[in-house]
């Protein structure tokens, strides 16, 4: 199963996974609401493109974090992330 995508695919330049995994890495260090992941996105911008090796060297922005937090289907969410859980176990 795979959490849906609800972004228009018109402009789309980041995986949904890729932003997904940015917000929850600013969030494990401490980076809480839009503007701030947006900060946690450009003072870490080199090591991300690095090691998440992201074409382009284009980091997703303030806007793009904000777009799928607020477009995010959060009980898919969860259940994406037991399922995952429970196939690991």
């Amino acid at each position: 199963m795979e959490i849906p995508d609800h972004r228009s695919p018109h402009g789309l330049r980041h995986p949904l996974w890729l932003v997904l995994l940015i917000i929850i890495m600013g969030m494990m260090s401490g980076y809480w609401g839009y503007r701030q992941l947006g900060r946690f996105v450009e003072r870490h911008r080199t090591q991300l493109i690095s090691r998440l090796k992201i074409p382009c060297a284009r980091v997703p922005s303030y806007s793009a974090i904000r777009r799928v937090m607020i477009n995010l289907d959060y009980e898919e969410l969860q259940v994406v992330l037991i399922n995952g859980v429970n196939n690991i176990v």
